[in-house]
Parts: structure tokens; C-alpha cells; sequence
């Protein structure tokens, strides 16, 4: 049986989504005691203040659920995997690669769109620097056979890109960072293509829509259903993934209370948190209709984060570098706006030919009384972005990434995170992940024993 906690689920439009290392230096962000009255002014109070919302007067039951800090969150790294012995460089021009076809040759591939199988029992790592694909000439599918790994390494002095149309882990392994090593914020890019080459910029990667639901390696991370098959994915740990607001945000285009407007860049937080700079954030929408036409969530970038302290109680402050728009709800006793951290170092994303193109119209007459328009059911069908799927006995502990772009409409199968019929296998992980812009589900767990699924955003 799996384990499902702690996660955040943000319904949008017509579309249902399902639901760096911590050191004691980079967890103690600082806090600051401030007061809190000078600073908030809310019409709708009596005396014409009003205190931050803390946890137990969060809800009109007191209770709010909390999300401790993982108990391994302060241990050093170990057993990190790009420090191991033995490893071969991607661009060694003495390995001798296998193509699909079974014809063979050195050097590193080229990123020609043929498919390619690594060298058999050798451990490859690919540095910041060293591939050469593009959005127009993808590698081409890369299988990782038993007893071969291939390596992202740690290195924050450059970003790895990875254009690519599959990954398949034929009883290989997929590693970057382990369960004991976190990485840190090194960014690591993963673009999934669906084809090789379209030279004209009216080719999409839709046509694939029929050959995606007959093969599940097209443009996907595949983990067969082989036991030694182990993808490894772990990226910073950014904590907690999210929150609530501590206090209203008043709008700047439609304001709703007499909140100093600075209150629209400076968002108070429930939760202190590690959240990085420049970090994309979501606000989500406090009105009871949300829909396309209708999106009162809003997404901000992150210019300062604190650690605060008010009344003996600590709160998070973070400032966005532009003003949010629109009123956000929090109430004592009742409701109060989620905020989510969208962004994570690790990405894992659809090419940029994924999106649909039947995005219109956004609204249909309503045959319901009361309702002027609902959300039209025919549109926003064709979206096709990468996918993943651990399968049978293979394994997937996947911690800290950004999906995005990714599943395909309607496609049986090919979700953003998918684990089908694992119920032999090691316990697999998806935690600390953020689902954005996809065009099929979140997480799927299908006939899935000992998975745990835990303090994910799914928007």
C-alpha cells in the first residue's frame, strides 16, 4: 500500500491535476523580531489592527496540519554518486557506444537523433559544458543497459542541458545525487523531444499523439520493469514546499482593504522557509470560481526571503519583486491562501513543440441556471509533453524536481509521474516535487504497492 500525505492540489480550468541539501548555515535563514501593528492596517478590524495568523488559530477547528522537516534534513552527504571511483567522462573518446541497430563506434555521441546504448558495466558522468544537443537537434533515445549508470554531476559552476527524445532504463541506472546526498542547487535541465529535426517551426510533436499510446518510450523517462532498473533523482530540499498566508494580501489593481500597499510584495507566511532567490512562487486564487477565464492565481518572483519574529512567534516574509494584483484571503478561524514553491533545480520538461494549440475558445454558454458560461469541454485536448513511468519491479526515487510540460492529453498512461504495476519492487519516493503546466494529471499510482507520495505542488 502507498502512502499519500501533505501535498497541495490546485484545481485550474477544465484540466484535473492529482496531487538542496538543508545545512544548519543554509536553514538558518536569520529571524528578525518586527512590530507587527505599524506595519498592518486592516479596515475591517475593530481597533483597526490585526495580528498575523499563526497555526492554531489557522482553521476553525485549531488544528492545521504541519509539515516537519525531514528527520535526515541536517545529515552530511554521503554515498553521493559523482564522487564515486571509476567513472567515465561522456566525452571519452576511448568508450565504445552501441547504436540500436547493434553497429558500434567511438567517441561521444552526436546529437544526431539516432538511439544509443552505453558502453555495457560502465559508469558515465556528463558534466556543465559537455553536451552539444539543441531544441533542434536532440540526442536521440539513450538506454542505460545492466550494470551502466549514467551520472549527472554536482557542479554549480554551469547547468546541464539535456535535449534528448528518450531516456529508458533498460536495468541501468539514472542517478543524480542518492537518498544520503542531496544535491545542491547545481542546475540540471532535462528537455524531452518528441521528434528529431522538424526543420519547419508548424511542426508540432501532436502527430505523435497515435505512436505515444502504442510505445511508452516516446518522449519519456522509462524505467522497465527490470529489478536492477533504479532511477535516482534528488535535488535540494527546500522547506516546507508550501504554506499558508499569515496575513491578507490587499491587491494592487483590485484592492480590498486598507492594507498598506507594501503588503503586496511583502507576503507574511505561516512557515519560515529556505526558499531560493529569484524562485518563482504561487498565490493561489481565494474566490469560489476558478477557471481559465476566470484566474485569480498568481505567480511571483522572489527578491528577499526572512525569517521573522512577531509576538514571541515566528513567521516567514517573503518579497516579491512585483506587486501581486489581486486580493488573497486569510482569516483567522477559517481560510487562508495557499503559497507554493514552483521552482526546484533539477527540471524535467516537454520540448517547447508540446503545448496544444486548441486553446479557444475559453468559455461556452451554460445550460445550467445561474451560470452565464462554464469552461468549454472541447479545448485544451492536444497537448503533448513528456512523460515519465516506473514500471513493474524497477525503481524510482525521484525528490526535489520541476515537472514541467509534461503529459499528454488524453493518452492512456503518459502522465507527468507515473509508477504502474510496482508491487515487488524497493519502496519508491515522489516528494519535495512541483507539477506545473500539465496537460495530464500530476501523480498516478497504478496497482502500486510501498510508494510514498508526500509534500508535493501540483498547480
Amino acid at each position: 500500500m502507498g502512502h499519500i500525505g501533505r501535498n497541495l492540489l490546485l484545481l485550474l480550468g477544465t484540466t484535473t491535476f492529482l496531487p538542496g541539501s538543508l545545512s544548519s548555515s543554509s536553514w538558518n535563514i536569520g529571524d528578525e523580531a518586527i512590530e507587527f501593528t505599524s506595519e498592518w492596517y486592516a479596515s475591517q478590524s475593530l481597533d483597526s489592527t490585526e495580528s498575523p495568523i499563526y497555526r492554531s488559530i489557522a482553521s476553525i477547528m485549531n488544528y492545521q496540519p504541519n509539515m516537519p522537516l525531514p528527520g535526515d534534513a541536517m545529515d552530511p552527504p554521503t554515498n553521493c554518486p559523482h564522487f564515486a571511483s571509476g567513472l567515465k567522462e561522456w566525452d571519452d573518446p576511448a568508450l565504445v557506444w552501441t547504436r540500436n541497430d547493434g553497429t558500434t563506434f567511438s567517441g561521444p555521441p552526436a546529437p544526431d537523433g539516432d538511439d544509443i546504448i552505453l558502453p555495457p558495466d560502465t559508469s558515465i558522468i556528463i558534466r556543465p559544458g559537455i553536451l552539444n544537443g539543441n531544441h533542434d537537434t536532440p540526442y536521440g533515445k539513450i538506454i542505460i543497459p545492466v550494470g551502466s549508470k549514467l551520472i549527472f554531476d554536482d557542479d554549480s559552476s554551469g547547468v546541464i542541458t539535456l535535449h534528448t527524445l528518450a531516456i529508458v532504463l533498460d536495468g541501468g541506472e539514472l542517478l543524480a545525487g542518492s537518498p544520503t546526498c542531496r544535491r545542491s542547487h547545481a542546475l540540471l535541465d532535462i528537455i524531452l523531444h518528441g521528434e528529431y529535426n522538424a526543420n519547419s517551426l508548424e511542426t508540432s510533436d501532436r502527430h505523435l499523439k497515435e505512436a505515444a499510446g502504442a510505445d511508452f518510450e516516446v518522449k519519456g523517462i522509462v524505467v522497465k520493469d527490470v529489478p536492477t532498473s533504479l532511477w535516482d533523482f534528488h535535488g535540494p530540499l527546500y522547506h516546507p514546499t508550501w504554506t499558508r498566508l499569515a496575513a491578507h494580501i490587499p491587491g494592487s489593481v483590485q484592492q480590498e482593504t486598507s492594507a498598506p500597499s507594501t503588503r503586496n510584495r511583502v507576503l507574511y507566511l505561516q512557515d519560515c522557509v529556505n526558499w531560493p532567490l529569484d524562485g518563482e512562487i504561487l498565490v493561489t486564487t481565494s474566490r469560489v470560481k476558478d477557471t481559465r477565464d476566470y484566474d485569480y492565481n498568481e505567480r511571483g518572483m522572489i527578491d528577499s526571503v526572512r525569517c521573522v519574529t512577531i509576538d514571541s512567534r515566528n513567521y516567514g516574509e517573503v518579497t516579491v519583486k512585483e506587486p501581486l494584483m489581486y486580493y488573497h484571503h486569510a482569516g483567522a478561524h477559517e481560510y487562508q491562501s495557499e503559497v507554493a514553491l514552483l521552482t526546484r533545480s533539477i527540471v524535467i520538461r516537454g520540448n517547447d513543440k508540446s503545448d496544444p494549440t486548441d486553446i479557444t475558445p475559453l468559455t461556452c454558454t451554460s445550460s445550467i441556471s445561474g451560470w452565464t458560461t462554464v469552461p468549454c469541454s472541447d479545448i485544451y485536448t492536444t497537448g503533448l509533453g513528456g512523460h515519465t513511468v516506473v514500471l513493474g519491479e524497477g525503481v524510482g526515487r525521484i525528490r526535489g524536481i520541476e515537472f514541467r510540460k509534461m503529459g499528454m492529453t488524453n493518452v492512456l498512461g503518459r502522465y507527468p509521474i507515473h509508477y504502474h504495476h510496482c508491487v515487488t519492487g524497493e519502496e519508491g519516493i515522489v516528494s519535495d516535487n512541483s507539477i506545473r503546466d500539465s496537460y495530464w494529471r500530476a501523480v498516478t499510482a497504478h496497482d502500486v504497492f510501498k510508494l510514498l507520495i508526500e509534500r508535493n505542488v501540483a498547480f
